[in-house]
């Protein structure tokens, strides 16, 4: 049993330094294509963050890209330290290129997260790691108690070409307003085969033996936790273990008690872990580990996509030493990927749409941390329209829209730097896609909801029911940064758009409901959380879909503001900040549309 060097049993709480030194590599071991990617440290995916709950994370950003960048940790509540949460125009400016930037957060929660950049499109380009913080005492699933050992599955949507360039496509007519649809699926950074047989000429493929799959090893009747994280752009990915059954055990961050699938759908942003017991026999030494692509979610076909993602678990004899694993390890790494003979089980028949596991599986543990039972009455009622919108001020361009809003933040003064008066929103104007003027006092385009902190409460915040109404054809992940939510309702209309009635109440779930930060808003429909408002700070929440959220998807909730102090901007941020207002309109991209409108090119 392989010990991590964080989860020794100590109490102790420590701090864990991590230095990250972000660049640009150019990597073709992915899947055989030549790509100029965003690394941290030069890993792909980047480093694992490993900590122990109420330890702190120190962690060192250094920039050497000629773009800004940033560090959020998904799934972070961040309580006390809103101004580390890691969003540009919201709780930061972006790092600029040659600056370097500290983290600095103190863990209150324990469970599997993600790390990865909030600026621009570059999470997709690399720049995403897992992080996994343990809580020695109170966790109900134990390392060396419940099961032997542990592995990260991180799981990625795979593009040949730089994630700016998809975005611009994707913002052209060209897109007809179809999402880019990745060109492969990843396991820990590799596909199963290189892409070479199929690759467009655009982007030359070369076959090498670098090019080879993710493996697994796994001792015959040991018992291990399978951390899965999806990270991908759009797709979700269904996971599951020839030959043996997954048990639920944590959902996002919340533990749950065991249930047995045989696969899990996990969307964009959303974590899983699942406990497997190797076979302690069987007709195969390997088996398939698969992570299928749901194609329904897409809206073309890219020809050069494999959607079944796969990597390969190598089984071991009892007798194995861990010698002998990582010998056969090396063997296998010196060996082209050959398909395992075995197959997936016969229940998996993919959702027609995009949807969340089954939420009536999952149930809380019995008096754990996570646990909600009942779900809390609400204080106020929120509800949002997330729509994407073709129009034709900016050349039908599919912008991603919350209450006639698509986000566009101020230059040089985030919000949180507003809301505590280190910052004008004033200074720059930007331009906004439908036209309007710019969000007072945030500036931009922005959706940003007040919440006063409710000392009445038992949680000593405001329980907030969001209703979120989704027209759209396409569902949407949606994540909320600083809190956990629980999802009471979901629909989805065989015919009309699914909108939300009070009438509904009456068909809430409000027992044995699991806590996430990340659900799944189906299409035509709507979906229905609550969530105590209690983190002072301001929040995002917006969909994890990479280019709904880039094409401005995105609204916040500003929760007990006057309960703030300036103390936690450091004098690094508000340098940084300085330096991106002094650039000013030179930092504004032009809108689809804008040579039309300013007369440079007459319209044909």
């Amino acid at each position: 049993m392989s010990i991590h060097p964080y989860y020794t049993g100590n109490t102790d709480k420590k701090t864990r330094e991590y230095t990250f030194e972000v660049a640009r590599q150019v990597l073709s071991y992915p899947d055989g294509v030549a790509k100029s990617m965003i690394l941290v440290n030069g890993y792909f995916p980047g480093p694992t963050i490993r900590a122990n709950k109420g330890d702190t994370l120190v962690v060192h950003v250094n920039n050497h890209l000629n773009e800004s960048t940033s560090l959020h940790f998904h799934g972070l509540h961040q309580r006390g330290t809103n101004s580390m949460d890691g969003v540009p125009g919201v709780t930061q400016c972006g790092i600029p290129p040659g600056k370097s930037f500290t983290y600095l957060i103190k863990l209150t929660q324990s469970g599997t997260f993600w790390w990865h950049s909030h600026s621009t499109t570059q999470r997709i380009d690399g720049m995403a790691g897992a992080m996994v913080v343990h809580d020695v005492e109170e966790d109900k699933y134990q390392l060396g108690r419940d099961y032997d050992d542990e592995v990260i599955i991180f799981l990625q949507d795979y593009y040949h070409a730089p994630g700016e360039e998809m975005f611009k496509w994707y913002l052209s007519r060209s897109s007809a307003g179809l999402e880019p649809v990745p060109d492969n699926g990843l396991v820990n950074g590799r596909a199963f085969s290189d892409v070479c047989s199929r690759t467009h000429e655009l982007y030359p493929c070369t076959s090498t033996e670098d090019v080879r799959s993710t493996q697994f090893s796994f001792v015959r009747g040991k018992k291990y936790r399978l951390r899965v994280i999806n990270a991908a752009a759009i797709a979700e990915m269904n996971l599951s273990l020839d030959r043996h059954v997954l048990r639920v055990i944590e959902a996002d961050t919340a533990e749950t008690e065991p249930t047995d699938v045989h696969f899990a759908p996990i969307a964009p942003g959303q974590r899983y872990s699942f406990l497997v017991t190797a076979e302690t026999s069987g007709p195969v030494a390997q088996v398939t580990l698969r992570a299928d692509m749901n194609t329904n979610c897409f809206n073309y076909r890219n020809p050069t996509l494999d959607p079944e993602v796969r990597a390969v678990v190598n089984l071991l004899d009892d007798s194995a030493t861990i010698a002998n694993r990582a010998t056969s390890r090396l063997r296998s790494l010196l060996a082209r990927s050959s398909e395992p003979e075995s197959q997936r089980w016969d229940d998996i028949l993919l959702p027609e749409f995009c949807r969340d596991l089954d939420s009536s599986l999952l149930v809380p543990v019995s008096g754990g941390l996570h646990s909600a039972d009942p779900v809390p009455a609400f204080d106020e009622r929120v509800q949002v329209w997330t729509k994407t919108l073709k129009l034709e001020r900016v050349n039908l361009a599919p912008f991603g829209f919350i209450n006639r809003t698509s986000f566009m933040p101020a230059i040089g003064a985030p919000n949180l730097h507003v809301a505590l008066g280190l910052a004008d929103a004033t200074t720059v104007r930007v331009p906004t896609v439908g036209g309007k003027k710019n969000t007072e006092p945030w500036g931009g385009d922005q959706l940003v909801v007040p919440i006063s902190m409710n000392d009445d409460n038992r949680s000593g915040g405001k329980v907030i029911e969001l209703v979120i109404h989704n027209p759209d054809e396409s569902a949407h992940p949606f994540h909320l940064h600083g809190h956990d939510m629980w999802l009471v309702r979901t629909f989805s209309a065989h015919a009309g758009l699914g909108g939300w009635k009070p009438k509904y109440e009456s068909e809430y779930v409000l027992e044995n409901v699991v806590p996430r930060d990340t659900i799944m808003v189906p299409r035509l429909g709507h979906a229905v959380v609550r969530f105590v408002a209690n983190n002072p700070g301001i929040w995002a929440f917006h969909c994890h879909i990479l280019w709904h959220l880039r094409a401005g998807m995105m609204m916040q909730f500003a929760v007990g503001l006057d309960a703030l102090d300036a103390g936690i901007v450091t004098s690094e941020m508000l340098q940084q900040c300085s330096i991106e207002r002094e650039l000013g309109d030179k930092l504004l991209a032009p809108l689809p549309g804008d040579e039309f409108r300013k007369g440079m090119i007459a319209p044909t």
